[in-house]
């Protein structure tokens, strides 16, 4: 009985998930849509009206912009969910200790249990997991050895404290496009081109993070799977007309690099995927842009388990999982999610996930523009 109950809960909990993206992407029409509309379109506005509130503020400087005593580049986006920051942030990084540089990556900590600062990985060892540190901040400090990963609700508080401990030249500022309160030299603003700007509301009712003459501010606009999305292509009318960066946007994308036995550790090439009947497995705020992927490599999608983002994975979600795996050869899962299943029992299961890169259209206009080319 307690199965049933914690399985239907989570069945539930997915369709939810699903609902909020579809509403938000602006897919969801008829009926259900006017019956919803009026109380969230009431509750945007309010959201809106609060969002314009604190930027007046800072522009009044009622609140103060703090700098920091060391470059900052921001990486974030103007909608709610992925659009890729966390494999641009760890991007970035790469290219800059490449050039010699040492930088440090802030970052709130998203879900995590840190309330202060909390050094996730000082640039040799890991020192905090996923659940303290957030799902993302661990994947980056996983990936990122050299790299100091620091998480932080005050991001200028945390930023003293990385230039006091580890002397960086750059720091990278991971979802920070809306964390005013510390200026930043560069700020890069993503775009999902399959989600776009949804329906064009801001959330609850859209995916907006805030009004889109917000992109104004940025120096950079990135553009996710440009060549294979359609939906800024849809929605190019909503640019607004006065941000001249995003005349010029630079387009990347994923590139799968493996696939990693999740037990094991062992990697594979990812033409491996070719045929598999596989069930594609995702915490994530788009887990349709991961099963995109998947197809993509030829796999066969038999059963997509979709949770809602940054999931925290317990021993009753790997039950569950398991229970459907009895026609399937794989469980194929996101990198992000990988962090987490780990550290659960999943012995039992023929699970992988897929490491990918970044892959960009012009790096050397990215490179003249985030200051690599002269390094």
């Amino acid at each position: 009985m307690e199965r049933w109950s914690y399985r239907k809960l989570g069945n539930f909990s997915r369709r939810l998930n699903r609902f909020f993206n579809e509403l938000t992407e602006g897919n969801i029409k008829g009926f259900l849509l006017y019956l919803i509309f009026l109380p969230l379109y009431i509750l945007s506005i309010l959201y809106g009206i609060a969002v314009r509130f604190r930027f007046f503020l800072y522009r009044i400087r009622v609140f103060k912009t703090k700098r920091l005593n060391c470059k900052v580049i921001s990486i974030g986006n103007i909608t709610v969910g992925g659009s890729g920051k966390t494999p641009l942030t760890i991007y970035l990084a790469q290219r800059f200790i490449e050039k010699g540089k040492r930088p440090v990556i802030l970052s709130r900590g998203y879900r995590g249990k840190i309330k202060d600062i909390g050094v996730v990985s000082d640039a040799k060892d890991v020192l905090l997991g996923p659940e303290d540190a957030g799902d993302e901040p661990y994947l980056m400090a996983l990936k990122l050895r050299g790299v100091p990963v620091i998480v932080g609700r005050d991001r200028y508080k945390a930023g003293l404290y990385a230039i006091e401990k580890f002397n960086p030249d750059i720091i990278i500022l991971d979802d920070g496009f809306q964390h005013i309160r510390l200026a930043r030299d560069m700020d890069i603003a993503l775009i999902d081109s399959r989600r776009g700007f949804g329906s064009g509301y801001l959330f609850p009712l859209g995916m907006l993070r805030e009004p889109l003459n917000g992109l104004k501010r940025a120096s950079l606009v990135m553009v996710k799977n440009g060549e294979e999305g359609a939906g800024c292509g849809k929605r190019v009318n909503l640019f607004p007309p006065s941000a001249s960066c995003l005349l010029s946007p630079i387009f990347f994308s994923y590139k799968p690099q493996a696939m990693i036995n999740l037990i094991t550790g062992e990697r594979f090439n990812v033409d491996l995927l070719k045929g598999k009947r596989i069930i594609a497995l995702s915490g994530i705020a788009d887990p349709c842009s991961f099963r995109d992927t998947l197809k993509r490599l030829e796999a066969n999608v038999i059963k997509e388990i979709y949770y809602p983002d940054h999931h925290i994975y317990t021993l009753n979600d790997v039950e569950d999982i398991a229970l459907q795996t009895s026609d399937i050869e794989m469980v194929i899962v996101t990198e992000k999610d990988a962090v987490k299943l780990r550290r659960t029992q999943i012995k039992h299961l023929p699970i992988y996930s897929i490491e990918i890169d970044v892959r960009l259209e012009d790096s050397d206009v990215f490179d003249e523009v985030v200051g690599l080319k002269n390094v």
